[in-house]
């Protein structure tokens, strides 16, 4: 049995009018309030409201375009394996990695790295350069790059369910 209302760990209460919201515009964001309210059977103003609620609170970051790198001529995609130094902190290093140019995503993590960023660059050189600038850094003790190949699945839609009861 599932509830109607989820409490995420941030706080914001969600049901499951703002669960079919954040799936639509998961799928087209650039779908209309109106054409999206007309999906949802909702008015338009409810629609505008509950989105408006989730960008205040955080949980809409933005919307974007996601580009596909190769069509880009960014030719070499690459996750970055990082250690960081003892005593360092990884959450401080992480921020340096992400200024790095063709940095898009870093991420904290807990394991055998302290870190994980995935980039890209549109050649060997400036591929290059990124790995040398992040091994530069204070608190970088290793960079273990491993380059993509080939791109099985890519989907930055985070599953938003709501809560079993």
């Amino acid at each position: 049995m599932r509830s109607d209302k989820v409490k995420s760990e941030g706080g914001i209460k969600l049901d499951l009018l703002d669960v079919n919201i954040i799936r639509e515009l998961q799928e087209d964001a650039r779908i209309s309030y109106r054409a999206l309210a007309r999906k949802l059977g909702v008015s338009v103003t409810t629609v505008s409201e509950r989105v408006k609620r989730m960008k205040e609170t955080g949980l809409i970051r933005s919307f974007t375009v996601i580009v596909n790198p190769e069509k880009a001529g960014n030719v070499y995609c690459t996750a970055l394996y990082i250690k960081t130094e003892n005593g360092s902190d990884p959450k401080k290093v992480g921020e340096a990695v992400s200024k790095v140019k063709g940095i898009c995503y870093t991420y904290h993590t807990l394991g055998m790295y302290n870190l994980i960023a995935l980039g890209s660059a549109p050649n060997k050189d400036d591929f290059s350069s990124m790995i040398r600038q992040i091994n530069g850094l204070k608190g970088v003790k290793e960079v273990i790059p491993s380059v993509v190949l080939d791109t099985i699945k890519e989907d930055p839609k985070h599953i938003i369910t709501l809560a079993e009861k």
